[in-house]
């Protein structure tokens, strides 16, 4: 039997409990490694293989990070943050989106005469490949925007990319927001375990009572033929998986916040109410914001030409707002619905999401004259 070490796990409660109290016994120094190599441990309980392809992204920005910082040629500069989004977007490229374009090319060249056969790859999916590749780019590209300076330690720098309560679901991290609190020896304090363990608790309720409990029903429903439902049960069905989703997405974002806080380490929040959003704009602002602020930071703005910041907050509500910027914004939106999936389906949902901001600011000055409760209980009702 393999033992997987996910969040409502007893095998990963007993590994925080052991890794919380000898966290705080230790020294900084040993602090760092246990962090580092715990979390190793913890990637390798999903599968061993998996861990050299995380250090190569690991190792490969570390080391290329340092000459960027250090080389004065701008040309130079370019071209290693170039080859370090190379070597993580090919990374991604290859685990997660090599199957799905050489499926698309076959079906391509079949359709136009060109007989070709279905190759067979077995190429297995790193577990959190899309999360701890988006965070070392992040870290590259902030070192040559002239934001954070390269950290030397790398036993320090790998504890942010590899922290194992965000490596497999995220929050997406900056590691202007997370290193600094891993380079000084924090004090135990009580609030850190009661606020950790009640955000465990809260994260565990929202997945064990509420997504899992869902979710039977929507696999039920999505397995019945589609001519023995009527509207009211497709519509039923549509909102209930939203709500499994959004419980059980919710959910791993509290219990790895929460397992941080026992280590005195804060992260930013990643969901508030998204359902609760009275418009688009305010939707973004609140669903998978730590995503949704690093497609605005390391994608739209600077397709946009705007300058942008690096901080894991607001979402992409400034995004929302910004005119005669469409087609940024539907490159955006879709590479964005295809990191959420290799699927033509996942790339239609994210241009479905363009269109929605598209339309809402082309009615944004007609919304502004609607009286203020009515719009926001008219806006909660249509996003």
């Amino acid at each position: 039997m393999v033992i997987k070490m996910i969040f409502n796990s007893l095998t990963y409660f007993i590994f925080l409990f052991a890794v919380v109290i000898l966290y705080w016994s230790f020294s900084l120094k040993a602090r760092l490694y246990l962090v580092f190599f715990s979390s190793l441990l913890f990637y390798g309980f999903w599968k061993v293989e998996f861990i050299p392809v995380m250090l190569v992204s690991v190792i490969s920005d570390y080391l290329l990070a340092l000459k960027i910082s250090t080389n004065t040629n701008k040309v130079v500069k370019k071209r290693l943050l170039l080859l370090s989004l190379i070597i993580n977007l090919g990374i991604l490229f290859y685990f997660k989106y090599l199957i799905f374009f050489a499926e698309n090319a076959i079906g391509f060249a079949n359709l136009v005469g060109i007989s070709l056969d279905p190759l067979l790859l077995k190429i297995i999916l790193p577990l959190g490949i899309s999360f701890y590749t988006f965070q070392t780019i992040s870290y590259t590209v902030d070192v040559y925007r002239g934001q954070i300076m390269p950290e030397k330690n790398f036993i320090l720098y790998a504890c942010y990319v590899t922290f194992f309560p965000q490596l497999i679901a995220g929050p997406v991290l900056r590691a202007s927001e997370v290193i600094y609190q891993f380079s000084k020896k924090s004090l135990f304090k009580f609030e850190h375990i009661i606020i950790g363990v009640r955000r465990i608790f809260y994260g565990l309720f929202l997945k064990v009572v509420i997504a899992d409990n869902i979710a039977p029903l929507v696999d039920s429903g999505f397995s019945m033929p589609i001519e023995a439902m009527g509207a009211l049960d497709v519509w039923t069905l549509g909102f209930l998986f939203g709500f499994q989703i959004y419980f059980d997405f919710s959910a791993y974002s509290h219990i790895a916040i929460g397992s941080a806080r026992l280590l005195g380490i804060h992260f930013p929040e990643n969901f508030n109410f998204p359902y609760l959003a009275n418009s688009p704009k305010d939707f973004w602002k609140r669903w998978h914001i730590s995503l949704s602020s690093w497609i605005r930071d390391y994608l739209y703005l600077p397709l946009a030409g705007i300058k942008v910041g690096n901080k894991s907050l607001g979402g992409l509500e400034k995004a929302t707002l910004i005119k005669n910027k469409n087609k940024p914004l539907f490159i955006a939106w879709a590479i964005m619905g295809l990191w959420h999936g290799a699927s033509w389906t996942f790339v239609l949902w994210g241009l479905y999401h363009a269109i929605v901001i598209f339309v809402y600011r082309l009615l944004l000055p007609i919304l502004k004259n609607f009286n203020q409760n009515l719009k926001v209980f008219f806006g909660i009702f249509v996003t």
